[in-house]
């Protein structure tokens, strides 16, 4: 592997790393998962270790984690005692997969959580903030159910509607192909 693509690859799992991190995961997931990724054929564990100066206990606890998520697989190459991976390159899947798992649990606890909170604030006594506590913490459970509402929706159809945020995707489209024909790829 030259030292450019080397250095691509790298910068490329750092930026993920970062992502990953800051939407509550471990950083070393989205090394991973970028690395398989990025492979054109699947990576044995030692692979990974020596790529991303790991030791082989943080990248098979890593591996184990990818594969609960459904990010990562593991793979049988025939005549090779040695297990490999490859990565999940469904991005919606992913997601929807994370979403699925993590986002409608803390959205269902939400919504129970608010409900019990109006329950509690409209059995105390009657005051004029009473009753403006109630709207709004009611006000707060519509819109907590509203949102569950539509992660259960986006999970049924595994479809997101970006109708309403124009034509984003094509211009990351765009930059994305302009950016490779400007370089040449």
């Amino acid at each position: 592997m030259s030292d450019s693509i080397r250095r691509a690859e790298l910068l490329a799992a750092e930026a993920i790393g970062d992502v990953i991190e800051h939407w509550g995961f471990r950083k070393a997931l989205g090394r991973v998962w970028t690395v398989l990724y990025l492979d054109t054929e699947p990576l044995p564990a030692a692979e990974i270790c020596e790529r991303l100066s790991m030791s082989s206990g943080a990248v098979s606890t890593t591996l184990a984690e990818l594969q609960r998520w459904g990010v990562a697989r593991r793979v049988w190459k025939p005549g090779e005692r040695r297990e490999f991976f490859e990565a999940e390159t469904d991005f919606w899947k992913m997601i929807s997969k994370v979403i699925s798992e993590r986002e409608r649990f803390l959205a269902e606890s939400v919504r129970g959580r608010l409900e019990q909170a109006a329950q509690f604030a409209d059995e105390a006594e009657r005051s004029p903030r009473r009753g403006h506590v109630v709207e709004r913490i009611r006000r707060l459970a519509a819109f907590a159910h509203v949102a569950e509402s539509v992660l259960e929706s986006f999970i049924r159809s595994q479809r997101a509607d970006f109708q309403k945020f124009g034509n984003l995707l094509s211009i990351a489209r765009g930059r994305a192909s302009v950016a490779a024909g400007g370089k040449g790829s």
